[in-house]
């Protein structure tokens, strides 16, 4: 054997492990990818939405007091948001908001039912709001911070 034979001997072993390694490492990827994506929440979520219900129901969202942002004390209160944290709209005199009865954030209302279809908390503190039992109060007669008597 020549050196010229050796040499191409060499390449093409060069290149063929090249080309293994290189199959070995995309075969990975993909696996590795594949079964990050079949065990993701949200891929769990979308296959199992018309079997489990993962959210709240709707009579525990038509609990949620409501509010319409033009009569509320809400524009001149220093602790909420002039906008919904979900769409990051700025809110309107006419909107309808619903205020989450144990933190007491504000969202609008097609805004935080349509999280609340799919995520029982809320979307800021994480917390499992209580459904209110009885009779829902007007809009105008919804009291939106709670005072301490004491």
């Amino acid at each position: 054997m020549d050196a010229t034979s050796q040499l191409v001997e060499t390449i093409l072993f060069s290149l063929c492990l090249l080309l293994v390694v290189v199959f070995l490492t995309l075969a990975s990827f993909f696996c590795t990818r594949f079964q990050t994506h079949r065990n993701s929440p949200q891929v769990a979520n979308a296959r199992n939405i018309g079997t489990n219900e993962v959210g709240l129901d709707e009579s525990t969202l038509h609990s949620f007091p409501k509010v319409l942002y033009g009569q509320s004390k809400l524009k001149k209160s220093s602790s909420t948001s002039p906008c919904c944290s979900i769409c990051l709209m700025e809110y309107k005199e006419t909107d309808m908001l619903q205020l989450m009865p144990d933190c007491g954030h504000l969202f609008h209302l097609h805004c935080i039912n349509s999280w609340l279809r799919l995520h029982p908390t809320c979307p800021i503190c994480r917390t499992l709001p209580v459904p209110i039992r009885g009779a829902i109060a007007p809009v105008n007669q919804v009291p939106l911070f709670a005072t301490q008597q004491g």
